[in-house]
C-alpha cells in the first residue's frame, strides 16, 4: 500500500477539472449522462481512497486489532502512509460524510417539496397549470404525474410557434428526469469538493437538452427566441427548490442561445475517449485500493493467527 492509494483522488480532480469544458462539445444528452455517473464514480472513488487510508490507519489501534483478529503491527508495516495524511484522511471522511449526509437530506425535502406541489396544483388542465402573473415564467415541477407550471404573462409574450417550444421544453425535462441528474451531482459534489464545477455544468447539459428536443418539434430559431423572450422578463421564481423545480430561462441563457443558432453538435469520438477513459481509470484505481486493502487485511489475519500482534 503506497501513495498510489491515492489515485483514484487525482482521477476525480482530473475528471472535475476537464468534464464540463469537454461536455460543451457533446450532444446535450451524453453530456448529462457522462457527467452525472461521472461525478458519482468520482464521489465514490475519493471517498474509497480516503477511507481505506484512514481505516488502514484506525485499524492499527491494539484494542481494536485485538477484536478484529488482525496484526496491527503488519498493517503498519504495509500500509506505508504518513501519520499525519492518515489523520487528514479520516477527518476528512468524517466531514465529507457529514456534508454528504446533509446535501442528501436536502435534495430529499427538495423533492418531496417537488411532490407535494405537483399534487397541490390544480388539475383542470392537465399537465399544464397556467398562473395570473404579470411576470415571465415556465417552471417543471417533478411529481406523479409531473407539472408545467407557466405564467400569463409569459403566454402573451410568446406567440403560438414558441409556446409550443417553450412546452416542448418543460416536458423534456420531465420526461428524462432531470431533476435525478441534478440531484445526484449536487451530492457527489458534497461528498468530494473537488466537483465543485460540476452541478452548474449539469444544469446546462440539462437545458441544452430539453432545447434540443424543443428543436425536434420546432426551429431552431423559434426555440432560441422563446428562450429570449423568457429571459426579458425572467423573475427567478419562489418555487425553485434544491436543483428540482427546473426553470426554461435560469441557466446561462447566452450560451444556449448561441447553441440553438448553430447546428446540434455531433458526437465527438475524441471528447467521449477522453470522458470514458477518464472514468476507466477512476473505476479501475477504485477497484485496486479497495482489492489492496482487502489483501492487506488477509495478510494481517493470517499473521495474527500466528502470532504476529
Amino acid at each position: 500500500m503506497g501513495v498510489w492509494v491515492f489515485l483514484p483522488l487525482l482521477c476525480a480532480g482530473l475528471f472535475a477539472v476537464s468534464a464540463p469544458a469537454l461536455s460543451r462539445q457533446l450532444p446535450p444528452a451524453a453530456a448529462t449522462w457522462l457527467l452525472s455517473i461521472g461525478s458519482l464514480l468520482a464521489a465514490v472513488g475519493s471517498t474509497v481512497s480516503l477511507t481505506v487510508v484512514g481505516f488502514i490507519f484506525v485499524a492499527q489501534n491494539r484494542q481494536l486489532a485485538q477484536s478484529g483478529h488482525w496484526s496491527g503491527q503488519t498493517l503498519r508495516h504495509g500500509g506505508t502512509i504518513w501519520t499525519p495524511v492518515a489523520v487528514l484522511a479520516v477527518v476528512a471522511v468524517i466531514a465529507l460524510a457529514a456534508r454528504t449526509a446533509l446535501a442528501g437530506w436536502r435534495r430529499v425535502a427538495a423533492l418531496r417539496q417537488a411532490y407535494q406541489l405537483a399534487a397541490a396544483l390544480p388539475a383542470s388542465g392537465g399537465e399544464l397549470v397556467v398562473l395570473d402573473l404579470p411576470d415571465r415564467q415556465a417552471l417543471a415541477v417533478p411529481g406523479r404525474p409531473g407539472r408545467i407550471v407557466v405564467s400569463a404573462g409569459l403566454l402573451r409574450a410568446l406567440d403560438a410557434g414558441q409556446r409550443r417550444a417553450m412546452l416542448a421544453h418543460e416536458r423534456s425535462h420531465l420526461r428524462h428526469r432531470h431533476h435525478l441528474h441534478q440531484s445526484i451531482t449536487g451530492i457527489a459534489a458534497a461528498a468530494n469538493p473537488l466537483l465543485h464545477h460540476l452541478p452548474a455544468a449539469v444544469g446546462l447539459a440539462c437545458e441544452r437538452w430539453a432545447d434540443e428536443d424543443a428543436a425536434q418539434t420546432c426551429r431552431r430559431d423559434t426555440v432560441a427566441d422563446a428562450l429570449t423572450r423568457a429571459a426579458a422578463g425572467q423573475n427567478r421564481s419562489s418555487f425553485l427548490a434544491g436543483g428540482t423545480v427546473l426553470a426554461a430561462a435560469d441557466t446561462e441563457v447566452a450560451a444556449r442561445i448561441g447553441a440553438l443558432r448553430r447546428p446540434s453538435p455531433p458526437v465527438s469520438r475524441w471528447h467521449l475517449a477522453v470522458l470514458f477513459s477518464l472514468l476507466a481509470a477512476t473505476a479501475l484505481a477504485t477497484f485496486a485500493a479497495a482489492h489492496d486493502t482487502e489483501h492487506l487485511f488477509e495478510l494481517a489475519q493470517s499473521a495474527y493467527l500466528h502470532g504476529y500482534h
